[in-house]
């Protein structure tokens, strides 16, 4: 769950329906819920293996995977995935195992995922809107707004 906000930026409305199919191939679609665009990104090796141990896990449980099985199984029912508490419990008392203080909720991986990504296109929003699939600038501004830097002002040169 981490692991998939944090390589592709996805709202957990977007994470929870994944099945083992949709990560199967070389590319992951993510299909927005919040109209805002659908995109298409490569699944980069670690993320396979990921899935690969998961899928192994559910097998030694007894669960049998297929391309339709949720990647985030409920124990409440046969292939049904967590729902968005379940997730944000899970991520709570994962961060209080680690020791991680502060506030970590599920969507703290795609605001990671979104700072991260503005600060690799060297601060381009544009290309960033596009990567965070936001509907609009405002939103976006939201999450980088704790990344900004006044570092650029020593580039200006105005032949003073």
């Amino acid at each position: 769950l981490v692991l998939t906000g944090l390589n592709f930026g996805t709202r957990i409305s977007e994470s929870l329906p994944l099945t083992f199919g949709d990560v199967s191939g070389k590319y992951i679609n993510i299909n927005s819920l919040k109209g805002s665009e659908n995109a298409a990104f490569i699944i980069p090796p670690a993320y396979h293996q990921a899935v690969s141990e998961l899928k192994d896990y559910y097998t030694s449980k007894g669960l049998t995977v297929t391309d339709d099985t949720y990647l985030f199984q409920s124990k409440k029912g046969v292939n049904e995935h967590i729902k968005k508490r379940q997730a944000n419990q899970i991520m709570k008392d994962t961060c209080e195992e680690l020791g991680i203080e502060g506030k970590v909720n599920t969507h703290s991986f795609r605001k990671t995922f979104v700072t991260k990504i503005y600060e690799l296109t060297k601060f381009n929003i544009a290309q960033t809107k596009v990567y965070s699939r936001h509907k609009n600038l405002a939103n976006l501004d939201y999450y980088i707004n704790t990344c900004q830097t006044t570092e650029l002002i020593n580039d200006l040169s105005w032949g003073v």
